[in-house]
């Protein structure tokens, strides 16, 4: 999983660590961090440029350029991007001067490829404003030690962390007020809230669907993900920043006014956004309009109802999905993607309005003149308050093996965000945000785990436990069996523990009744026993000579 240092500094706006810094604290007290990666390098010299002259070379596809930087004064440089033309803003680059094509160049205008910000290299960079971003530090961290914190696939989720580590205030992207009121312009049916605990949507009107600025395409290649366009790239950003999956519909290529969530019916087929046809069985469950399946819930989006080049009309869905179901069908359908992964680790039905907030904000920005249709269609299952978890500071103590005060403990987990509420003396009940409540934390152990890896397992002296050896009792019985068993191996016995099981041919070979013996109804094998039934005579009578030597 990576994270963009740049975010975290978004998310936490005081904070002054290094990446280096950061990835210490991070490992040492939420997940182990795997390393570092810078990208951007080239954004540190750059500058924003306008372009003002244009003229092309004769007889060559490269243009001599003319370009006001604001770094660097005005510029003459050789450009062979088509869509480089007057009065358009981009990124100049001062590498070394060159001669091409017998004209000097110094420097060069440079495409997302070239700067280390996105894989585009079909053209210079086109700049919506003059704001430039800034080299960024990809932060790694292993996926296993995520595992049980679904609200750590997400940067704000993470942003938590580091606040609590270093003491520092937590920004919130969301703005709740975003959402609209009103009657929704689309509907939303559950057949089984089990599976779908909560369905979120919004519906927009006047979308225009280009590329995403650059910022935006950015900050997703930094961290792996592919920049697509501007309305895939926002559900994508959502996902990335809040932990919550989203995916967009063309509105008008959904049959009917009614989303559908339920299981899919026998011999439906869904063909998914890879272009790849998948059976589906009752146990997958389904988002679906009056025709048929649109999407494999938590999965894949369907290409049906894609969002294109000539998408006017979007539904925006958010939603929360049980993540056995999930699971189930991401690993029979052979496909996991971002969001499957997201929701087979128990995401916050919380956040499925959270989520649409975020999205509000970021389309009016990426998609001018977009605007909402309707309000907030929003099915969902009662949301139900994990139960307090009572909390001792002394067992604490005793179980952590160093000292603690309350006012520690108390500061350690409303750091994290937990609710704290002196009931006596050094104990507190202790409310676990809706986040944590997601199958991780439910007893006091788990609160023990918290403020454990905050105070620093480091800060706890090792100490071997205690125990006073004390001799044990003698033990009559087993000294006798000790001598037998001494004498025994003088005379050239050897103690076998035989499996419990004979064939009845090994039990008629030392006399016994078959048919006195419990018999196995399921036997592996009726002849497969420690010693092969062909040396039995000769041990039956080794056995009966030491026998009587030993008498």
């Amino acid at each position: 999983m990576k994270f963009s240092y740049n975010w975290i500094r978004e998310l936490v706006p005081a904070l002054d660590e290094t990446p280096q810094e950061l990835l210490r604290l991070i490992t040492m007290k939420t997940a182990e961090c795997e390393g570092l990666e810078p990208v951007g390098g080239p954004l540190s010299t750059a500058s924003v440029a306008r372009v003002v002259g244009v003229e092309w070379i004769e007889g060559s596809h490269n243009q001599i350029v003319v370009v006001d930087t604001a770094r660097y004064g005005r510029k003459t440089v050789v450009c062979g991007a088509p869509n480089c033309r007057p009065g358009m803003l981009t990124i100049y680059v001062p590498v070394d001067a060159a001669v091409i094509e017998g004209v000097a160049s110094d420097g060069m205008l440079a495409s997302g490829l070239e700067l280390g910000a996105t894989r585009d290299h079909g053209g210079i960079v086109e700049l919506e404003s003059e704001v430039l971003p800034t080299p960024d530090t990809v932060i790694e961290v292993d996926n296993k030690s995520l595992t049980h914190r679904p609200d750590l696939w997400g940067h704000h989720g993470l942003a938590r962390e580091v606040a609590a580590i270093t003491h520092q205030p937590l920004r919130d992207p969301v703005h709740l007020d975003r959402l609209p009121g009103g009657p929704a312009a689309i509907k939303v049916e559950i057949e089984d809230l089990t599976l779908c605990p909560r369905y979120s949507a919004l519906v927009f009107e006047n979308v225009t669907v280009r590329p995403s600025p650059l910022w935006l395409q950015y900050r997703l290649e930094a961290i792996g993900l592919n920049a697509i366009n501007n309305i895939v790239d926002v559900t994508n950003y959502v996902m990335s920043e809040l932990a919550q999956p989203m995916h967009a519909f063309d509105a008008d290529k959904l049959a009917g006014d009614t989303i559908f969530v339920r299981s899919a019916r026998r011999g439906e087929r869904a063909v998914a956004l890879n272009e790849e046809s998948y059976d589906l069985t009752p146990s997958n469950l389904v988002i679906a309009d009056r025709a048929g399946p649109v999407a494999i819930a938590g999965v894949i989006g369907g290409l049906a109802s894609a969002i294109g080049p000539d998408t006017r009309r979007i539904v925006l869905e958010s939603a929360n999905f049980q993540a056995t179901s999930v699971r189930k069908t991401s690993v029979a359908l052979k496909l996991r993607t971002d969001a499957s992964m997201r929701f087979e680790k128990s995401q916050d039905p919380v956040n499925t309005v959270r989520g649409l907030a975020r999205a509000v904000e970021l389309l009016e920005q990426v998609s001018p003149g977009i605007r909402l249709a309707g309000g907030l269609a929003d099915r969902k299952a009662p949301l139900k308050s994990p139960p307090s978890i009572e909390l001792a500071v002394d067992w604490l103590i005793r179980k952590l093996g160093r000292s603690l005060t309350g006012a520690e403990v108390r500061s350690i987990l409303e750091s994290l965000e937990f609710g704290v509420q002196e009931t006596a003396p050094g104990r507190f009940s202790v409310t676990v945000p809706s986040w944590r409540a997601t199958k991780d934390v439910s007893i006091k152990d788990d609160l023990l785990e918290e403020v454990g890896r905050m105070i620093g397992y480091e800060s706890i002296t090792p100490r071997a436990p205690s125990i006073a050896a004390v001799v044990p009792p003698e033990n009559p019985a087993r000294l006798y069996y000790r001598r037998v068993r001494s004498m025994a191996t003088a005379q050239g016995f050897t103690e076998v523990s035989n499996y419990s099981f004979v064939s009845e041919e090994m039990a008629r070979a030392f006399r016994f009744d078959p048919e006195a013996h419990v018999k196995v109804t399921n036997p592996i094998a009726s002849d497969q026993t420690l010693l092969r039934t062909s040396l039995l005579p000769g041990i039956r009578k080794n056995v009966l000579d030491n026998s009587r030597r030993l008498t």
